[in-house]
């Protein structure tokens, strides 16, 4: 009987465990670098005259604030140069200070293309074919650039006239940054797009749900070291995010 009765006390524990990660409201949590981060105080602020929001978990000596364009359902991607968008953490464990953010500024290997063409061109054959509802992309085109990046090699899928109507990364280079102008050789050398992003300054936030007093979504990204304190590491990386049911209330 003493056995079932702490049977009986050890699963009722592991359900209100379960419970509170499944149901805490309002509830904030991610993976930093691999460790559990969760909001102890979580608190949401809308712009009336933007419409952008601005999100701050806040746990012990840690803090992460995300602010995102728009609180209108969809995606939205961190180190574009649309800086509305964009993820800051600061951590001040034991007096020492690091800070990490999504900067536009940041170079390195392409993370992301963006998702509209500024030129689609001409003369272009596809390397992308259609297979079981993927698109298989065994072949690339070499670019050029505004900036000071090399080595990026884009495959295209083109529509039956020739026009690039949009890309994959093939192989991501170095050197690149948000907003670098692409232009992609092969096809009439007049194809054009834009750099959305680089790796160690990328990532998303999605807005799932927004009842007007409350918003839920997710996100991961990466953000770069921008206290200079060689104590942190390079980049931070958050995946698994989520907020859920996050009380919004008006910037004050």
């Amino acid at each position: 009987m003493k056995k079932i009765a702490s049977l009986i006390v050890i699963v009722v524990a592991l359900v209100s465990c379960t419970d509170d990660v499944k149901f805490n409201t309002p509830g904030f949590q991610a993976y930093r670098d691999g460790i559990l981060f969760r909001g102890e105080v979580v608190k949401a602020y809308k712009s009336a005259s933007t419409g952008s929001i601005s999100f701050v978990a806040i746990a012990q000596s840690e803090q992460l604030t995300i602010d995102v364009a728009s609180a209108t359902l969809g995606t939205y991607y961190f180190g574009t140069t649309d800086t509305n968008t964009s993820a800051f953490y600061s951590s001040s464990l034991n007096s020492v200070l690091l800070t990490y953010e999504t900067n536009v500024t940041y170079y390195g290997p392409v993370a992301k293309m963006s998702n509209y063409m500024i030129a689609s061109g001409s003369g272009y054959v596809s390397d992308c074919t259609l297979v079981s509802g993927a698109y298989v992309c065994p072949n690339s085109h070499p670019t050029t650039n505004t900036g000071i990046g090399t080595g990026l090699t884009l495959s295209v899928i083109a529509n039956p006239a020739g026009a690039v109507t949009s890309v994959k990364v093939a192989s991501p280079g170095n050197g690149y940054k948000a907003g670098d102008v692409i232009t992609i050789l092969g096809g009439g050398g007049n194809a054009k797009i834009t750099v959305l992003n680089v790796e160690g300054s990328n990532g998303e936030v999605t807005i799932t749900e927004n009842t007007g007093d409350t918003v839920s979504g997710n996100f991961k990204f990466n953000a770069i070291n921008t206290s200079g304190n060689p104590l942190g590491g390079d980049q931070v990386n958050f995946q698994y995010g989520t907020f859920y049911k996050v009380p919004v209330q008006a910037v004050p």
